[in-house]
């Protein structure tokens, strides 16, 4: 009882600390509270230190290649944990490895995404576009690099590596499907910004944005699927990372 009222303290102590350091809004360190409290309780710490990681990891890379200090609301904390808690919630009502896997990986793909952006936009130079197969600028979604890719795999497995540490749940096998689940997320990220993601123009500058206002002024769609923002991108991503654990669960039951 005292053990379990101690870490609830922690856990309220740090959601003030990144609250005060303006990484998440005051509804993102809410939403985060909820998300926290649930993955703990259907995963124990196994999924408690792959959340952790995923966060504190990202937002430090973020913020190395960010003058200004951007703040993430309650739908980009949903958009990247939303997954990883349905994942939870299944083991949590089914106690099958897989479901812990999945919820380990859907964090380790939003890991590898977050790394893959800003390592590759830190040494990774022009990404190659994946639909027009042509050289760009720095900061568009569906392009990727050789540096981009190493970081990739370095956040998914860190992730993987962070649980696989503090959990005895988490075996080496499991710990070797969510660093490929986490890498295969990403690029599942990937291909949904070259070819779905939502494009708005700046009616200002004209420039391309995913940004929804730009100068001040509401941009205007311009290409991709409306709805599919950054925001979805990044939740199906995850949620496929998830997936692709499931099916090498799956296929490696059958193949022994």
């Amino acid at each position: 009882m005292w053990n379990e009222a101690a870490l609830g303290l922690a856990f309220v102590l740090f959601l003030l600390v990144i609250w005060q350091k303006r990484s998440l809004t005051l509804a993102g360190t809410l939403s985060a509270g909820v998300l926290g409290t649930f993955i703990y309780m259907w995963t124990g710490w196994a999924g408690t230190a792959a959340l952790i990681t995923f966060f504190v990891s990202s937002t430090v890379l973020s913020r190395l290649n960010k003058q200004e200090k951007e703040q993430r609301d309650s739908w980009q904390v949903w958009a990247n944990g939303g997954p990883m808690l349905i994942f939870a919630a299944l083991y949590g009502i089914v106690s099958w490895e897989g479901f812990l896997a999945a919820a380990v990986g859907a964090a380790a793909a939003s890991n590898a995404d977050t790394w893959a952006s800003e390592i590759g936009r830190r040494f990774g130079g022009r990404p190659l576009h994946v639909r027009s197969r042509k050289r760009i600028e720095n900061g568009y979604s569906g392009a990727v690099s050789g540096a981009g890719t190493l970081g990739a795999v370095g956040g998914a497995f860190l992730v993987g590596g962070a649980a696989c540490f503090i959990s005895l749940e988490v075996n080496v096998f499991m710990l070797i499907v969510v660093s490929v689940a986490g890498v295969g997320g990403c690029f599942i990220d990937t291909f949904l910004g070259a070819y779905a993601e939502r494009l708005n123009r700046c009616s200002v500058c004209g420039s391309y944005t995913e940004a929804d206002v730009h100068h001040e002024r509401k941009t205007m769609h311009a290409s991709g699927i409306s709805w599919m923002t950054n925001n979805a991108v990044n939740a199906l991503s995850s949620f496929g990372g998830g997936i692709v654990v499931i099916v090498m669960y799956i296929v490696s039951f059958f193949s022994f």
